[in-house]
């Protein structure tokens, strides 16, 4: 079922304001504030600020170029012509060129009256004004994305612990296959995260704590990649030991360290004195027997750098937990 969301709500809102105040203003060409409303709603705060600052500085030029090309060759089609050649350049070196359809509108305004007065120049100022302050008034109202950050911490979460739960198994029974679905379902749920976050980031005009979200979702895609070698090694591995076995445990009992809360310090230190084990163990008598010691020592060191991400970023946000 189609469902109508905020930014479209304020669109339709913010338009018919825009078109009302500039009406009730007395305005020549008072629809196209509604029109300039539209242009500089944006999905976030962040967004339609800078949206509004290059519509609104790409207006002010186009009304200095309107003036010397008019003044110059006069309201005719090649006038038009030769000031967009100058014009929309000029914004693509500034890096506004998003404002060329809003100053277009100016433009083809002052080429209608085919003449630039002081009121008429100001006229057009309070058009940009009224469309383009109405949009930042709309987008003042942010619907929070907070609880749909916090679902995808949560299914992410749990996608790691399926993860750690296969890895343990493969480690006790190698002839399970290493191939893992929740790798590829994780990595999409990571992407549309980053973009939730990276859209919450944006709704605040002044950088905040939301940053942590952000960041912890850029954690979670690097100990993926992490992850990832851990299951290519699996695949060395052709028989289970007692190291194995121990290491499978370890996997099993570390879904606590996932928790946001939990720096994973302890879980490093549980890793350390199962290499400290290890090392004391009789060396393998038999090649298979090598090979799997030999793929558990790369997984334990991969698994130290895993933790040790989850405890520089732990660190990092330790005011804020």
């Amino acid at each position: 079922m189609y469902r109508i969301g905020s930014r479209v709500v304020k669109t339709a809102l913010g338009s018919s304001v825009a078109i009302f105040v500039a009406q009730t203003l007395g305005l020549s060409f008072y629809a196209s504030a509604g029109i300039l409303t539209i242009l500089c709603i944006q999905p976030t705060k962040r967004r339609s600020l800078e949206t509004v600052l290059r519509r609104f500085l790409a207006c002010l030029l186009i009304i200095m170029f309107c003036f010397i090309i008019f003044h110059l060759i006069g309201y005719n089609p090649f006038a038009i012509g030769l000031l967009l050649l100058f014009f929309i350049p000029t914004l693509v070196y500034l890096k506004i060129q998003e404002g060329v359809i809003s100053s277009a509108v100016i433009m083809l305004h002052l080429y209608g009256l085919e003449k630039m007065t002081l009121s008429i120049v100001v006229n057009e100022i309070s058009i940009i004004l009224v469309g383009m302050g109405i949009a930042l008034l709309c987008n003042l109202y942010m619907p929070s994305l907070e609880d749909e950050i916090k679902i995808y911490k949560e299914q992410i979460d749990s996608k790691f612990c399926f993860i750690f739960e296969k890895i343990s198994i493969f480690l006790k029974d190698p002839s399970r296959s290493s191939h893992l679905v929740e790798y590829e379902e994780t990595c999409a749920l990571l992407e549309k995260a980053k973009k939730v976050a990276k859209l919450e980031i944006e709704n605040h005009y002044i950088r905040t704590t939301n940053d942590e979200d952000y960041d912890y979702f850029l954690m979670r895609e690097r100990q993926l990649v992490i992850l990832k070698r851990i299951i290519n090694t699996l695949s060395v591995i052709q028989v289970s030991n007692e190291q194995s076995d121990i290491l499978a445990s370890f996997f099993k009992d570390l879904c606590y360290s996932l928790n946001p809360r939990v720096t994973g310090v302890i879980c490093i230190h549980q890793l350390e004195e199962i290499y400290k084990m290890f090392r004391s163990m009789p060396l393998p008598h038999t090649p298979d027997d090598l090979e799997t010691r030999a793929a558990i020592l790369m997984i334990i060191h991969e698994m130290e750098s895993f933790l040790v991400m989850k405890a520089k970023f732990k660190e990092k946000y330790a005011k804020s937990v």
